[in-house]
């Protein structure tokens, strides 16, 4: 059985490109989570999908995943955590996000990405990409 889907919304009609997913949510923390609706999944369809997507690869060590499918999957931002915080980390921080969204085939140009330290050991990531079909998305993720 798959989730409802709302076929006749813009998102579904013009960005099916962009794929669909199961909707994250995000807590005062930034830590993310599926959202549900009386105890289902909530589907999510184009640019909510690249989103979705966006934070998944991210958030993800990469090699974390232990399927040969996914070998590349996920961001090398994790292995950086020992690192000293200057500017040769923010450089790999930065370089590391850009890369792990650049491998996505549903983003065309990744616009900008934006650390903000939000204490010792974390920082705020907020990214502006453009996906295949020309859709802005933006989106924020702890790490």
């Amino acid at each position: 059985m798959t989730l409802p889907i709302d076929t006749t919304s813009y998102d579904y009609m013009n960005n099916k490109t962009l794929n669909e997913d199961v909707k994250l949510k995000s807590d005062e923390y930034g830590f993310f989570d599926l959202d549900m609706d009386n105890g289902d999944y909530i589907n999510v369809t184009g640019v909510d999908s690249l989103l979705n997507a966006c934070i998944i690869a991210i958030m993800t060590r990469y090699g974390e995943l232990n399927n040969p499918t996914y070998d590349e999957f996920g961001c090398q931002a994790h292995e950086l955590p020992k690192m000293n915080q200057n500017r040769l980390f923010r450089f790999k921080l930065e370089t590391y996000i850009n890369d792990t969204l650049m491998k996505m085939r549903r983003i065309r140009t990744v616009n900008s990405i934006t650390l903000t330290r939000t204490d010792v050991h974390s920082y705020q990531v907020e990214f502006d990409i453009t996906s295949i079909n020309d859709e802005i998305i933006k989106g924020s993720v702890v790490l």
